[in-house]
Formats: C-alpha cells, structure tokens, sequence
C-alpha cells in the first residue's frame, strides 16, 4: 500500500487503532495465515473464502459496510 495509502487503514490522525477498513484486512491475513498453517481452527471458516495476498490489499475505494441486518429504525419508547 505505501505509506500514504496505509494511513488509510487507521483512525484519523491516530496510526495506532485500525478503522474498519484495517481491521477487515487484518482480519483477512489471520485467515489466511491459519488456512496456509492448517491449524484445527480451519474447519470452522466459512467454505467460500478467497485467498487473499496481503501483498495486494483490497482497494480501500471498495470497502463497503454492509447494513447490519439487525439494525431497526425503531426507537423504544421514552426516547
């Protein structure tokens, strides 16, 4: 990613906390880390996972959050 585009991967101004964008990626290297270890943790990924270079990154410009499917616009009374 370079320095400029790794600033991407964390809080603003911060450098040490990743936002979602890096702890996605993070989360990606782990995964494919204990897939290439065959650790027994392995057999509880889900079977679709793509391999993943973490040499080559996501393109930050195609992260998406998807909506959680618990969210409700529904407030509670009282508030």
């Amino acid at each position: 990613m370079g320095p400029q585009k790794s600033a991407l991967a964390f809080k603003e101004g911060d450098g040490a906390r990743h936002n979602n964008y890096g702890s996605y990626e993070l989360a990606r290297c782990i995964v494919e880390g204990i897939k290439a270890n065959n650790l027994g943790i392995a057999k509880f990924l889900a079977k679709d996972v793509t391999a993943f270079d973490p040499g080559r990154p996501d393109p930050v410009e195609n992260f998406k959050i998807p909506a959680s499917p618990t969210l409700s616009e529904v407030k509670p009374p009282g508030n």
